[in-house]
């Protein structure tokens, strides 16, 4: 980032929060208004989730079409990132495969997704038991029934997308400030009128927050209740051994294998494979200022008889990395996108794990709501804040 500016007196619309829904955020404003647009984040640009985010790009969301149309139109813009954003962004392309039991709940869940990608004209393959078996060699899939792979899936970089779109941003007009955290928004009247900081206040029509697990303390400084619950993921980067990595790597798909129900894999840049866990509800985190502990020998070992049973030709490889990153989710696990208290205040938050992979569609949502009031992008009713109070 260039030399850091001064935090201002005024502004229009303030972004509270710098991961990737932030500078999404930020990037979308300043392309659709000449309104000026301060993004503030309490530490540094993608040092929360979305720094320690796998980037998983996918589309099968079961039967939920507006998920599939979001994850399609996002991951076609990170596709065209160099182009739109003039920033460059590490991508790699790695189906993701959902595997299934007969006559289970999962197996029609499955089956439902491979129905809205097929109505949606996005590439979607279905495998019977025996294409898996030629296909995917390296999963122990004795009790599967049949797989659907998301072929156009992939990952990219939570950290580069970020960076890229608050550079991109400032580029535009707008001011990003770093180490500067909102401790409060102020109202008068029912309206936003400014926020204070732990570097001063700053008055402006408009926020948004996009704080991640740090949104239900902001919100509530507005008497709005954001139910999250923060959970701890941890993961390990393994490499792979070298028959693994001669026979297997390149075919290998992201996903959850049958056995394999607390871990989830994918490729990696090079030749490595993040292996990581997904809504560990039983790993709460009560207070996202306090630094995550990285994953323990008791993970290692369940890690290990996961891979034995599920991808035996992983179980030996070497640990070069590990770390835990953080998810909040939403008692539905679904997103909250909505105008909620004062006029003025956005909200954008709980996105339970799937947030870069929505990113851009979520900034293009959020800036028609602050410049047109609504969005006919995509239908947000499901994401209302407002569906926790029914």
């Amino acid at each position: 980032m260039p030399t850091q500016e001064q935090l201002p007196d005024s502004t229009d619309i303030v972004i509270i929060g710098g991961g990737i829904m932030g500078t999404s955020a930020s990037f979308f404003l300043t392309q659709r208004t000449d309104k000026d647009v301060l993004l503030l984040e309490k530490d540094a640009i993608a040092s929360g989730a979305t720094g320690n985010s796998s980037a998983i790009l996918r589309h099968h969301y079961d039967d939920s079409e507006v998920y599939a149309e979001s994850a399609w139109w996002s991951h076609e813009f990170y596709r065209e990132f160099e182009q739109r954003v003039a920033e460059p962004l590490s991508m790699a392309s790695a189906p993701l495969v959902k595997f299934a039991r007969e006559d289970t709940a999962r197996a029609e869940a499955v089956s439902a997704g491979y129905d809205v990608l097929s109505n949606l004209d996005i590439p979607v393959t279905w495998h019977d038991r025996s294409s898996i078996e030629s296909r995917f060699p390296m999963y122990d899939t004795d009790d599967v029934a049949f797989g659907v792979s998301d072929d156009t899936a992939g990952y990219s970089d939570g950290t580069d997308a970020a960076s890229g779109f608050a550079r991109s941003a400032r580029r535009n007009g707008a001011t990003v400030l770093t180490d500067v955290g909102v401790t409060d928004i102020r109202v008068e009247d029912g309206a936003v009128v400014g926020v204070e900081t732990n570097n001063g206040a700053v008055a402006c029509e408009d926020v948004l927050i996009v704080a991640g697990g740090w949104s239900p303390a902001i919100a509530s400084t507005v008497g709005v209740d954001v139910p999250l619950t923060r959970t701890r993921e941890r993961v390990f980067l393994l490499d792979p051994p070298e028959e693994f990595k001669e026979h297997h790597l390149d075919d290998l798909a992201t996903g959850k294998p049958p056995g394999m129900d607390d871990w989830y894999v994918r490729q990696d840049f090079g030749e490595g494979v993040l292996v990581a866990t997904h809504h560990s509800m039983d790993h709460p985190v009560d207070d996202p200022d306090k630094p995550l502990d990285d994953p323990d020998e008791e993970d290692l070992l369940q890690l290990i008889d996961s891979l034995e049973a599920t991808i035996p030709g992983l179980a030996d490889a070497g640990i070069v990395g590990k770390y835990s990153g953080i998810y909040s989710n939403t008692p539905d696990h679904d997103f909250i996108i909505d105008q909620t208290g004062p006029s003025g205040c956005y909200i954008a938050c709980g996105f339970s794990g799937h947030g870069f992979k929505h990113a851009p569609s979520v900034g293009r949502i959020v800036t028609d709501l602050i410049t047109e009031g609504s969005t006919d992008f995509l239908d947000i009713k499901p994401f209302s804040i407002d569906r926790f109070e029914e």
